[in-house]
């Protein structure tokens, strides 16, 4: 058995199908057909079920492949401490990606330490609204993301960082001197961040929070959906910290209807396991920790598990 095997193995299943795991591996179909007839001979079990038009695994190639998986990831891992502890030069440029809601205050330090980090590497920061931290994480795009974690996934080493509190917000001009009901949500639009801007809107698939009935205008920038909820142009759900002093002066005000309530946005600092750290990136995942430890929150958090 060979790791190109358990390579192969694993591409066919993702894929589903012979021919499309070679395009991806930029092999030739019947290359791999052989690896995985080898695999077979050698353990006398077959893998997969060929009688259907696409291959399925059999009972024994579930649990064959389950255990695989395991000595993928293993010795994936094994292969990124490898390069991590040889000699590496310095990274010439690092990628981070924030999400909108992040206080950039929150992990100002971090990058304006300069007595730890050298001059020659480049930063770049992006903003991804909802699930694109963590997938440019996965794609192997960043470096670090600080952003909703959207499920568990053993590629992703992660911290809990902050919670921020979404609560529904309309412009006193909006508003006028109207009450929030059912009838009034129904005539008013709700401002919606969407990464393709609404384009193909699914509602089965639609964010956390958004309200069911009424128009909607979607905008792909957290900052301009901001500015259009102040200004009166619709509702939507803001950050409290971004328009405390709107609530303040009675510009702004929180929206209260059963439908509607507030909800809390819960950010995370995370890196690809998969992904080795060079010299400046173990510095900068090394202070994100400190300062993500900091936080008031987080604080209270260890305390108590102490």
């Amino acid at each position: 058995m060979t790791f190109e095997q358990l390579i192969t193995l694993e591409m066919i299943v993702e894929k589903g199908s012979f021919k499309a795991a070679a395009e991806a591996l930029y092999k030739t179909q019947p290359s791999l057909s052989v690896a995985i007839k080898k695999l077979e001979e050698e353990f006398d079990v077959l893998l997969f079920n060929r009688d259907e038009y696409r291959p399925t695994l059999t009972d024994q190639g579930k649990t064959f492949y389950r255990w695989a998986q395991n000595c993928l990831r293993t010795f994936r891992e094994l292969e990124v401490k490898g390069k991590e502890l040889g000699k590496q030069a310095i990274e010439p440029r690092l990628n981070i990606v924030l999400d909108p809601l992040v206080q950039f205050e929150s992990v100002q330090p971090v990058f304006e330490a300069r007595s730890h980090l050298p001059s020659v590497t480049e930063f770049s920061f992006q903003t991804e609204t909802l699930d694109g931290g963590m997938q440019f994480l996965i794609d192997g795009e960043a470096d670090f993301a600080i952003a909703p974690k959207i499920n568990e996934d053993e590629r992703i080493e992660s911290l809990p960082f902050a919670k921020i509190k979404m609560i529904p917000a309309v412009a006193k001009k909006l508003l006028k001197n109207e009450s929030v009901d059912y009838n009034w949500l129904r005539n008013n639009r709700q401002i919606v961040v969407s990464k393709n801007g609404g384009k193909n809107f699914d509602p089965s698939k639609a964010p956390k929070g958004m309200f069911s009935d009424g128009p909607k205008c979607f905008v792909t920038d957290h900052t301009l959906k901001r500015n259009l909820v102040v200004n009166g142009f619709g509702w939507g759900r803001l950050a409290t910290y971004e328009v405390q002093n709107e609530l303040r002066k009675g510009t702004v005000i929180e929206i209260k209807h059963d439908s509607i309530v507030p909800i809390t946005l819960n950010l995370h600092i995370m890196r690809s396991k998969l992904k080795p750290m060079g010299p400046v990136a173990k510095i900068i995942w090394e202070q994100l920790l400190k300062q993500c430890e900091s936080l008031p929150s987080n604080t209270k958090k260890s305390k108590k598990k102490n």
